[in-house]
């Protein structure tokens, strides 16, 4: 019966059209949403930042959701029944809307959510039962995770912190609350029903708070592990308050508000009836009257001893003005792994409360802990702004641990076989180490920088010469940075695994020719800004050779000359940094750099490059290698004799080079141009020797010329660039004064405003860029000392950020403040300023460097339409994060509205 197969067939492939095109329909993204179906495991629908301002919507979301973002999108409120059609839903984030309340049924049916979102917080929203009705969580048994987030300093919080809104949730693990009350309320009896619920964050804005004993009480039962106080602003802390976390594992405080090292101290005693191992303290001394409450911090040996019954095996204790430690406290804590005293003022030790001791014997001493992972003293004294958190909970709340900047091992270790020595140099006595340090057997990271010391008398070179050997030897990080370890004469042994070195910021002036020969496993090698050039030159350093090395960075090092074979043996070599030195040609052979990536020759004085290179440069081409050379800021000139090098490596090479936009090799599109002055210059240069003599000579005439009008055009050339000799003249006094004037660490921005604009800079500018991108932001009101001296701050603002945005009104180009941060900003470059127009400013109302900036450069216009702040947000997002700073230039009816 043929023809009822093909009936068969028929309504087979109409049964298929049928589900294919309601597939499709499920499938249908509303707009103007993103979405990714591409996924097995999520259907994720992301609506944030888009105009949706109600539910539901003209499209329908996906039956088959599983990830739904609606953060900033201009939700008035969710109505009931909102999300009950989305059965599969999993995660959903609702933060950052206009919502003050939420009904009983906005998130009826959502069965199987997991994850629930509400941060940010509207600002005029209260914690209690009319904004969270105590219906409003009844379906969600599947949760886990729910996050509130801050909320405004002046909101109001219901007694019993919302039980009777939470108490159906019995899968619950992980929730967020906004700030802790001042006074008696204590969590209410609902909390008796969250049986799964393991980690519990506060997050304030910094009011004082004090708790109470029974603040807590209500979760004892819950097996809660982890515990963040974060800007909370805790004052006081009754004595057992922390009994009612039987179950704790991990503490996070940060930005607290002890009155006394008593009350922390007490505080931390408290740990001693849980099952505490990790303890995280950042900033726990507050101010109040413009004064520090606790101006240094002794840390006692009574401090930890009554921890001494606990398993703590972390202990981060971030600046805190710490000044001085008893070394007693370490052994009390045997289970340690992970000991962090970063950005503290620590200059000695104690012994039993009594005897002063440096800095080596503090060393020494915590080394006996056998457990040691991790030591970490960096930023110390005067460096202590550089040690910021990211206002979240630390890396430890959540592994346990700070984060180790350390992959996994790339190499199996094997023991190496007993060699002969080669000619040992002179004065070194290599067959017998005189000094062995034993290191803890698990110690893996060691990092101490920027150590206020005048001197090096660690090992001093004329009582040591002998060598130093390590063991046992798992050491696989050590960071020695700003210790004014200048020079060193012994031989360092046992450090076989050792994968990363750093020694920058020393002036090291002396090593021993074969000191990293015996770093076998060495992958980054960082040396910058030390004075290793005359060693080098002279041949005071032996070739480096290291098999499995990666990184190598010898830049700001005033190196002149390299020996042809320095890098011979550097065959896993990827990037070679030799930037701010004095390099005037390329000496060193490259042709053994078989895995090279990245070569940084810029800033140096390179005039010409050897033809023996034009060797390396033609194996570079028969390979797949991808490299690039940056060249820029050296003042070779490719239209004489000793450019000639410079052209074979541009025309005739695969290589990547980066030369100066002013520089004449600097090439913009077809190599033919370049390719004519090749053959011109290979002419002249080959067959008219005289050229050359005559070309010094003039070379010669025109220096003595040179010298001449210089002494009348000094002046001149000092008024054109005064604002460039005022920027370098405030850097040099801030590197006299070794203390920075502002709180912030080097960052992304730094954004230049009139006081006018404040609201706008707070609540748009930085919301976005810090909130949503995740950006470091710097501003003065915020980030700069009180009394520091307000020039040499906003040079060190703008020297610390990678743009400056200048956030252009009326009152900006009236305000001198903002003239003076707008030509420190050019002071640095060029390219690092981002003109944002916030309000029309008449383009005869600038000055006339600026209205020059702008025609040349271009700006980006704020608006109050919503679809053009999504493209602001993006344009001023790619200006930040472009390298070559092409900003987008005005458009034809931005330029007449400013002309």
């Amino acid at each position: 019966m043929p023809g009822k197969g093909y009936f068969i067939l028929y309504l087979w492939c109409l049964v298929n059209f049928i589900v294919s095109s309601g597939g499709f329909k499920a499938q249908r993204c509303p707009a103007p949403c993103h979405c990714d179906f591409t996924s097995l495991s999520q259907e994720i629908v992301n609506c944030s930042y888009s105009r949706l301002r109600a539910l539901p919507l003209e499209i329908p979301i996906p039956l088959n959701t599983t990830v739904l973002d609606l953060r900033y999108t201009g939700l008035s409120e969710i109505p009931p029944h909102a999300f009950s059609q989305l059965e599969g839903l999993k995660a959903l984030y609702v933060g950052g809307n206009n919502i003050k309340h939420f009904h009983e049924d906005s998130f009826a049916g959502l069965w199987n959510l997991e994850l629930l979102d509400l941060s940010p917080l509207h600002p005029d929203m209260h914690f209690d039962y009319e904004a969270f009705p105590t219906n409003l969580f009844r379906d969600l048994i599947s949760l886990k995770i729910l996050m509130f987030g801050r909320m405004s300093s002046s909101a109001q919080i219901q007694q019993g912190y919302l039980d009777q809104t939470l108490a159906p949730l019995h899968k619950l693990q992980q929730v967020t609350f906004p700030s802790l009350t001042d006074g008696d309320t204590p969590f209410g009896r609902g909390y008796n029903n969250l049986t799964s619920l393991k980690t519990v964050g506060f997050h304030g804005v910094g009011s004082v708070t004090n708790i109470r004993k029974h603040t807590f009480a209500m979760l004892k039962n819950c097996p809660i592990e982890r515990l963040a106080f974060i800007s909370c602003g805790l004052d006081t802390v009754e004595y057992g308050t922390l009994s009612s976390f039987p179950h704790l594992k991990v503490l996070d405080i940060e930005y607290a508000n002890f009155m006394s090292v008593t009350e922390a101290e007490k505080f931390i005693c408290d740990l001693n009836n849980t099952s505490i191992e990790v303890l995280h303290m950042y900033h726990i001394f507050g101010w109040r009257n413009w004064k520090p409450n606790v101006p240094q911090w002794i840390v006692s040996a009574n401090t930890f001893q009554c921890l001494k019954h606990t398993s703590l095996k972390t202990l981060e204790l971030i600046r805190n003005r710490i000044e001085a430690i008893d070394l007693q406290n370490f052994k009390f804590l045997p289970h340690l792994e992970y000991v962090d005293l970063s950005g503290n003022n620590l200059l000695f030790g104690l012994e039993n409360g009594i005897q002063e001791i440096g800095f080596d014997k503090i060393f020494r001493d915590l080394m006996i802990n056998t457990n040691l992972t991790l030591f970490r003293v960096d930023n110390n004294i005067y460096r202590t702004s550089l040690v910021t958190p990211q206002d979240i909970p630390s890396k430890s709340f959540w592994y346990g641990r700070p984060k180790l900047p350390l992959e996994p091992a790339k190499y199996s270790y094997v023991s190496p076989t007993p060699q002969t020595n080669r000619s040992a140099p002179h004065n070194f006595r290599l067959e017998l180490p005189i000094l062995k340090i034993n290191l803890p057997e698990n110690l893996e990271y060691v990092s101490i920088s920027w150590w206020a010391t005048d001197r090096n008398d660690y090992l001093p070179c004329d009582t040591f010469k002998g060598s130093v050997y390590f063991f046992p030897n798992k050491l696989r990080y050590l960071r020695i940075e700003d210790v004014n370890l200048k020079t060193f004469c012994a031989l360092l042994y046992g450090l076989d695994r050792l994968e990363f070195l750093d020694l920058s910021y020393n002036g090291v002036n002396f090593l021993p020719k074969p000191f990293f020969e015996n770093f076998i496993s060495l992958i980054y090698l960082y040396l910058k800004e030390n004075n290793l050039g005359p060693l080098i030159a002279e041949g005071g350093l032996h070739p480096i050779q290291l098999p499995h090395l990666e990184i190598l960075d010898l830049s700001v090092n005033k190196i002149s000359t390299i020996p042809k074979d320095f890098f011979g043996y550097l065959v896993s070599l990827k990037q070679l940094d030799l930037r701010d030195n004095r390099i005037s040609t390329l000496s060193f052979t490259m042709t053994n750099l078989l895995s090279i990536e990245y070569i940084d020759i810029s800033t140096n004085q390179l005039t010409a490059l050897a033809i023996s290179q034009l060797d390396y440069i033609m194996k570079m081409n028969a390979s797949s290698l991808d490299v690039t050379l940056n060249m820029s800021n050296n003042p070779m000139d490719c239209n004489v004799c000793d450019g000639i090098g410079f052209l074979h490596l541009i025309i005739h090479s695969n290589m990547t080079t980066i030369f100066s936009n002013d520089s004449t090799c600097y090439m913009n599109g077809s190599k033919t141009s370049l390719e004519s002055s090749l053959s011109r210059l290979e002419r002249e240069c080959d067959s008219s020797p005289h050229t050359i003599i005559s070309s010094n000579l003039w070379l010669s005439l025109g220096a003595s010329l040179g010298v001449i009008s210089a002494a009348v055009c000094g002046l001149i050339v000092a008024y054109i660039y005064r604002w460039h000799i005022k920027y370098h003249f405030f850097l040099l006094r801030r590197h006299f004064r070794k203390r920075g004037v502002i709180t912030a660490t080097p960052g992304h921005v730094y954004a230049s405003y009139d006081d006018n604009d404040y609201y706008y800079v707070t609540h748009k500018l930085l919301r976005h860029l810090e909130d949503e991108d995740q950006l470091d932001v710097i501003i003065d009101q915020r980030n700069f000392i009180g009394g520091a001296s307000l020039s040499e701050a906003i040079v060190e603002a703008v020297e610390n950020s990678r743009k400056t945005v200048l956030v252009l009104s009326e009152s900006y180009v009236l305000n001198p403040w903002c003239e003076f941060e707008f030509q420190m900003s050019l002071a640095r470059g060029y390219q690092s300023v981002i003109p944002v127009m916030f309000q029309p400013v008449p383009f005869d109302a600038m000055t006339k460097s600026l209205r020059k900036y702008i025609r040349a450069r271009g700006y980006i216009k704020w608006t109050e339409d919503p679809d053009g702040q999504r493209l602001f947000w993006k344009r001023l997002s790619n200006a930040i994060f472009d390298e070559n700073n092409i900003l987008v230039q005005p458009e034809k009816d931005d330029t007449t509205e400013l002309m």
